[in-house]
């Protein structure tokens, strides 16, 4: 059993703001399509445990990439955008056409790229809706096992919590359906503070 008190309601919450966030990515991602329409869904978010992301992400050995910031001031958080190794490419070729996906440094500057925005227009909406001033890390990939990529970032941020937020989401464009995962990983105040500044006990 989870130990938070995160209840559905909580998790509609952080499921909303993903769509709002999520929404103004959906605007920088177009842009970076030349207009061609995208859209972006958030079919769910959970509270898990720790150790049971990699499984969750497809299985501790599947091959990932991840992008990570870091946000300071009124709460501390990282969060983490997670893609397989094909739909990193995929969403790569998507992109800029006639790249090697990851084995181009192009590729990983645009996954990059597109891992800030998502990562940062889910922390503007965080902090549009508490009034929270949230200030973000540069981003920084890892690309490995996701197992391995989870311990790595635990390792670096120092995160202490067991249980982290997983929010699921499907980038649509006129071409493909590429899938990947949120993940918030709070210290052990940010999600009492967050809900708190929105009203929610």
């Amino acid at each position: 059993m989870v130990k938070q008190q995160i209840d559905e309601r909580k998790l509609d919450i952080l499921k909303e703001l993903a769509n709002i966030g999520f929404g103004n990515a959906v605007t920088s991602l177009s842009q970076m399509l030349h207009e061609e329409k995208i859209s972006m869904d958030v079919p769910s978010a959970e509270l898990v445990y720790l150790q049971d992301v990699p499984e969750l992400l497809g299985g501790a050995e599947l091959p990932v990439a991840g992008v990570y910031i870091e946000s300071h001031g009124g709460a501390d958080l990282t969060i983490l955008f997670v893609l397989s190794l094909d739909s990193s490419t995929n969403l790569i070729l998507t992109l800029v056409p006639g790249l090697a996906g990851l084995n181009d440094q192009m590729g990983i500057s645009v996954l990059i790229e597109v891992g800030n925005i998502m990562t940062n227009s889910y922390l503007n909406a965080l902090s549009f809706m508490t009034g929270l001033l949230l200030i973000p890390s540069p981003p920084e990939i890892a690309v490995d096992m996701s197992g391995a990529i989870i311990s790595t970032v635990i390792a670096e941020k120092c995160v202490l919590e067991d249980e982290v937020v997983l929010i699921k989401t499907t980038l649509k464009s006129m071409q493909k359906s590429i899938e990947g995962h949120i993940l918030i990983l709070p210290d052990n105040r940010a999600l009492n503070t967050i809900f708190t500044l929105l009203g929610i006990r």
